[in-house]
């Protein structure tokens, strides 16, 4: 059970990312500081691979906040959702046995105290640096690292960091994170091979391993590995219902910040070309206890298409068949039920679309 006692200011504070924890046990303290202030209402979200959440609640006070609790010996993850407050300020961590400090005082929040956070906190230097410059002179709406533009942007960030820092951890998740970005195995593998042997020996290295040796299963020429998953009412949808359609086979969740960022440009694509042979198949990599989420935000985002999901998070079914290890992730079917493209987001889905379907 986690103690709590917070204080200070965000809103909506979107760490809407998953917060990696190594397989080390022992307890763990969080510090935050975010300056004289306003009084916040944070939930805290704690859950594993194989059970569901947990969620705990507080109010800070006075612009500080602390928490603490025992790293288990199990994977696991977190989130922090500020759910009621004045500004929106957040920002991942590492959740490791030790002191975590983090302080909200400046433009970015600054990660310390944990050999962990220490080094995810120059990854998250470099690629702030890369938003900051991409937000000088932008008179619109700011960009953030999650903006499908700025996609390649970070992979670049994270090769960089990873050619630095081969021997960290911190570079074996952000390969694990970025895998669906790379063309073909063989990019993968050698992305791979610039790790370290102490890095690849870690759970996440040998998960990392496993997950390379499956990759192929679906790719560009295959026939597309047919599933069949309950839909949003929890009747069986089956990919083969498709046949004779160009259809977009979308893998997303509700807690993956660049998937809702390219929402609009699915929403886009299905309203241009839903009336020449072409659909969209949802599916989403929810957590057993995130249904009604699910359900919000299909809604809130206008997402009309067919959705389906198992709720089996990282298990899902479909992203098992179709090695699916991060996520946004797609894969365009032709009438005949073969794979034609993969990873298709932003302009290349509208240009591809229009090449076969104009």
């Amino acid at each position: 059970m986690k103690k709590f006692s917070m204080p200070k200011a965000l809103t909506l504070f979107a760490l809407l990312f998953p917060v990696a924890v190594m397989a080390q046990e022992g307890a763990y303290t969080v510090s935050l500081d975010y300056g004289p202030g306003v009084t916040n209402k944070i939930m805290f979200n704690r859950f594993t691979l194989s059970t569901g959440g947990k969620k705990d609640t507080a109010i800070t006070l006075n612009g500080k906040a602390t928490f603490s609790g025992i790293v288990n010996d199990e994977r696991q993850r977190g989130q922090l959702i500020v759910i009621e407050g004045d500004y929106q300020r957040g920002g991942l961590f590492y959740l490791e046995p030790g002191k975590i400090n983090i302080n909200y005082q400046g433009k970015h929040p600054v990660i310390s105290g944990t050999p962990l956070n220490e080094d995810y906190q120059v990854f998250r230097e470099l690629l702030n640096a890369t938003v900051d410059s991409a937000n000088v002179n932008n008179t619109g709406r700011p960009v953030t690292e999650f903006d499908p533009g700025m996609m390649n942007a970070r992979f670049n960030v994270i090769m960089k960091f990873m050619a630095a820092r081969p021997k960290s951890e911190i570079s074996v998740d952000l390969l694990n994170e970025i895998g669906v970005r790379f063309k073909d195995k063989v990019q993968m593998v050698a992305a791979y091979d610039k790790l370290t042997a102490s890095a690849k020996k870690t759970p996440q290295g040998i998960e990392l391993r496993n997950r390379i040796k499956g990759l192929g299963a679906a790719k560009v020429g295959d026939m597309a590995p047919v599933f069949t998953t309950p839909d949003t009412e929890g009747k069986n949808v089956s990919l083969a219902d498709y046949k004779g359609k160009y259809v977009l086979i979308d893998f997303w969740a509700t807690w993956c910040v660049p998937c809702i960022a390219e929402m609009p440009n699915l929403v886009k694509a299905y309203s241009t070309y839903k009336d020449k042979n072409f659909d969209i198949l949802g599916v989403s990599l929810e957590r057993p206890d995130s249904k009604e989420l699910w359900l919000k935000v299909i809604k809130r985002d206008n997402l009309t298409w067919k959705h389906v999901s198992d709720m089996k998070w990282w298990n899902c079914t479909p992203a098992l068949l179709y090695n699916v290890s991060s996520v946004p992730a797609n894969f365009l079917v032709d009438p005949q039920g073969k794979i034609i493209a993969t990873n298709l987001r932003g302009e290349e889905l509208q240009k591809k679309l229009a090449e076969i379907l104009l």
